[in-house]
């Protein structure tokens, strides 16, 4: 009793050994052999660089004096032509500038005041012959110059007290250096105001941008530099707006690179024209740059992931035409990253072995 209950306890332990072994053997992956063969194709290799649209000109509207922004005349998006009012400045006068001003302008008067009276003295010696001509003209003209002092010390203390001077092209009201669309009014009224002078650059009271013109800045890798060349047309995909396009021509490389992560990179940029073009585009938009780097026309090519590698050789498994298969190394060129081209070591009549799990 006890040998058949063995017998028994050993068969149930090879069925289930036998079991074991058959599921394991039909959960396999299976692999299936397949070919291709090279076919003609075109194959160009592109680079997508990132940037950015700028105005092809910004101009800063400076302020020459300085106090407190009063005023604003313009707004975002208004155009403007050259000598159009942007903004009114309220000065704030230094009590030193403003009692040196109150003591030029007196003591100017003073001055006039003191010549006008040599001189009608004079005048009646003149005209009685007295004196002769070339001694009038001399208080005649110290005349004419405390005059013209006298209204300079006026007009400087009207200036610092209420900031623009009558019948003068002296005035706080700042005006348009040029034409265009103002882009940016970086100050509220009330905000500081500096002066633009030789050791400051002053505020900027607003940006005015021709906007009819652009350029898309970016910046690329050293290993691409060696085939742009200006005049090049570049394709534009502008994030703003879903499946909008526009062509560009490069008109600027960087001559000098600078590092980025370890990689050098060059600024280009490249112009277009929005003139008659119903896209608004704004300063800073973001732009990828579709750039053509090489292209060749009538290749014969394979798909990319086909390629089998052995070191730093490729090959493929060549079918025979007697069905057997043959290890041949083969020379690639061109690649855009799905298909590539292949110039020696198989015919495009050939097929060879894919493997395919």
């Amino acid at each position: 009793m006890k040998k058949l209950g063995n017998i028994i306890l050993v068969m149930i332990i090879v069925a289930v050994v036998g079991y074991i072994v058959w599921k394991n053997s039909n959960s396999k992956v299976s692999v299936t052999v397949n070919t291709e063969q090279p076919f003609m194709t075109t194959i160009e290799q592109k680079r997508f660089v990132p940037g950015n649209l700028y105005p092809l000109t910004e101009i800063d509207i400076k302020s020459q004096i300085s106090g407190t922004l009063e005023k604003v005349f313009v707004k975002i998006g208004d155009k403007v032509k050259i000598g159009d009012n942007i903004a009114q400045i309220k000065l704030i006068p230094d009590p030193s500038n403003l009692e040196r001003a109150k003591s030029n302008l007196n003591s100017a008067k003073i001055n006039f005041e003191n010549n006008k009276r040599v001189y009608e003295r004079n005048e009646e010696l003149f005209n009685k012959s007295v004196i002769p001509a070339i001694e009038f003209d001399e208080y005649k003209r110290a005349l004419d110059m405390s005059k013209e002092q006298y209204l300079s010390a006026q007009n400087q203390l009207t200036l610092i007290s209420e900031g623009s001077v009558r019948d003068a092209d002296i005035s706080n009201i700042i005006k348009a250096t040029a034409s265009g669309t103002i882009i940016d009014l970086p100050l509220k009224e009330g905000s500081s105001v500096i002066e633009r002078n030789n050791f400051n650059n002053g505020t900027t009271i607003a940006t005015v941008a021709d906007i009819e013109t652009f350029i898309f800045r970016g910046k690329v890798n050293e290993s691409d530099m060696k085939y742009l060349y200006t005049g090049m047309n570049l394709t534009l995909n502008l994030n703003a707006y879903k499946n909008q396009f526009r062509q560009a021509k490069l008109n600027k490389i960087s001559a000098k690179g600078i590092e980025d992560q370890g990689i050098m990179k060059y600024f280009i940029e490249a112009g277009f024209s929005l003139i008659n073009d119903s896209l608004v585009i704004r300063s800073g938009y973001s732009a990828n740059a579709e750039i053509s780097l090489q292209k060749k026309e009538n290749v014969l090519a394979i798909k990319e992931k086909y390629l089998q590698f052995q070191n730093d050789s490729v090959y493929l498994n060549i079918m025979t035409p007697e069905g057997k298969e043959e290890k041949r190394f083969i020379t690639t060129g061109l690649s855009d990253g799905i298909n590539i081209e292949i110039t020696d070591g198989i015919n495009i009549d050939e097929k060879f072995k894919i493997t395919d799990k």
